[in-house]
């Protein structure tokens, strides 16, 4: 289900008919005050879990600093990371997936056998570490 925000950019986009208002459309999608930025999404996520950043660095298997990094806006992680981030503070799929759209990393794919499983792991509330443990029995490489 599409959030309201969505729906009403996409009534915008409906009526543009010329570039002028496709550039303006367009460059108010890239501004900073258009878009929530991976790292106070997640921070915001967390604080709602009752977390620290320091707790979010440990759940997620991750070193202290680039945690840090992350956490603070300086830094995108990779995919993994980020799913590391999300499984380790065990955040619901529908989060994940916003963390991954907001990364620019692509959502879970139900079709994809590893992100199926990720899914699953997710969507069970299954830990970091037996994720992996599942990831490697399945053959694929783990998050870690």
């Amino acid at each position: 289900m599409k959030n309201n925000k969505t729906d009403h950019l996409l009534d915008i986009l409906k009526n543009i008919n010329n570039k002028s208002h496709l550039n303006k459309y367009v460059n108010f999608l890239e501004s900073k005050e258009n878009s929530l930025e991976l790292s106070e999404y997640i921070l915001n996520i967390s604080q709602e879990k009752g977390l620290k950043k320091i707790d979010v660095i440990n759940n997620a298997n991750i070193y202290r600093t680039y945690g840090y990094e992350i956490l603070n806006g300086k830094k995108l992680p990779s995919r993994n990371k980020l799913l590391q981030i999300c499984i380790g503070n065990k955040f619901t799929l529908l989060e994940t997936n916003k963390s991954l759209t907001l990364a620019k990393l692509g959502v879970l794919y139900a079709k994809d056998p590893r992100d199926s499983i990720i899914i699953y792991t997710i969507s069970n509330k299954i830990s970091l570490i037996d994720t992996n443990i599942i990831l490697d029995d399945h053959e694929f490489n783990p998050l870690v």
